[in-house]
């Protein structure tokens, strides 16, 4: 689920801030205390409370003593700004992967560091109920490209080079998926189990399959607060 795992940026050199700063592993801990060296942390930013992505805020707070930055704390709003010495970031509200998801935006360098909103080297991530939401997701990514970014830093995988195709790719998916479980609906899927069968076909491995069964109910959610299905009990039909 993490690719080649869990992406850590440290922007600035004398005066930094620290992005996802990832699990709770000593060795790990120990690498960022290393990689920041002298310089002053201006703040600890989490992207979204995964842990993967926060579960070594805390403990790294307290080694580099800086503050943490978080949705989950309530201490994050939309258009903050966090000063380094390599230019300002800007946090970005993001839902969609999680209701707390935020990115953060580095206009001098035309950059977002995109948390889970993107993974790199795909045209999806994980928007799974009940803390995803397709819409909001949606809403985000074209959130993203209002901000013409010349490159976007995932946590997880490669950069985007070309962020303004990519997210063009990743809303595609998108509305390919939702045509794909209309159409199931269609052809007379109608619990969650049988749409997962029909759009994602029986060669789905095993460890896969809660994940993705939680992924097509985010697409009927989002589906019913359209009002183009409806459900009763656990069977869901397409709207007439």
């Amino acid at each position: 689920m993490t690719m080649d795992g869990t992406r850590v940026y440290i922007v600035g050199r004398s005066e930094v801030a620290i992005i996802d700063p990832g699990p709770d592993l000593p060795d790990h801990l120990a690498a960022v205390e290393t990689a920041v060296g002298d310089a002053r942390v201006t703040a600890i930013l989490v992207t979204h409370a995964h842990p993967d992505h926060d579960a070594a805020a805390e403990p790294l707070a307290r080694r580099l003593h800086a503050p943490v930055y978080a949705g989950r704390l309530g201490n994050l709003r939309d258009g903050e700004r966090f000063s380094t010495d390599a230019g300002d970031l800007v946090a970005v509200a993001t839902p969609g992967h999680s209701p707390d998801h935020f990115a953060f935006h580095w206009p001098s360098e035309r950059a977002i560091f995109c948390g889970d909103l993107m993974m790199g080297g795909l045209d999806t991530a994980l928007v799974a109920s009940p803390e995803g939401s397709i819409g909001a997701y949606l809403e985000s990514l074209a959130k993203l490209r209002t901000l013409s970014p010349t490159i976007i830093y995932p946590s997880h995988g490669e950069p985007f080079t070309d962020p303004a195709a990519a997210i063009d790719r990743y809303i595609r998916h998108r509305r390919d998926r939702e045509l794909q479980v209309l159409q199931s609906l269609e052809e007379g899927a109608g619990e969650v189990e049988e749409i997962v069968e029909s759009v994602y076909g029986a060669g789905l491995p095993a460890e896969l399959r809660r994940w993705t069964a939680a992924t097509v109910m985010a697409y009927l959610e989002h589906l019913e607060q359209q009002g183009r299905v409806e459900r009763e009990g656990r069977k869901w039909r397409k709207r007439t």
